[in-house]
């Protein structure tokens, strides 16, 4: 008689533990412009970085070496390219909307530049 009673209270159990299918809207959007989206949703995943480097001025203008610019968190390049030390320029190039932060890497000198704007500055006298 007790095996009855517990396999009868695991039956009703097991028959009220339904799913609520109630989160479910009855009639889906059939297409994006049906969607409700909040109007400060911010579709971009990446931002654009101008990077201004000026350069050394009064150094031999044969010191070359490759610029690299990489995300502070991993192992990402987002830029890569050979300057002259003593020439400015202006470069752009495109992070994940998420990074805060990037490390520029110019032959064994390392620097790590805050990304509070979309646009910063890079002097080779800053250490």
């Amino acid at each position: 008689m007790k095996k009855l009673l517990y396999i009868f209270i695991l039956l009703m159990i097991l028959v009220s533990c339904k799913k609520s299918y109630d989160a479910i809207p009855s009639d889906p959007p059939k297409s994006i412009m049906e969607l409700n989206i909040n109007s400060t949703f911010d579709w971009k995943t990446s931002k654009e970085i101008t990077l201004n480097i000026i350069g050394l001025k009064g150094v031999d203008s044969q010191i070359i070496n490759t610029l690299y610019v990489k995300s502070s968190v991993g192992d990402t390049t987002y830029f890569k390219d050979l300057l002259v030390m003593n020439t400015n320029y202006v470069l752009k190039f495109a992070v994940p909307s998420t990074e805060t932060k990037v490390i520029l890497v110019y032959g064994s000198k390392r620097f790590t530049m805050d990304l509070l704007s979309n646009e910063i500055t890079f002097d080779y006298i800053i250490e």
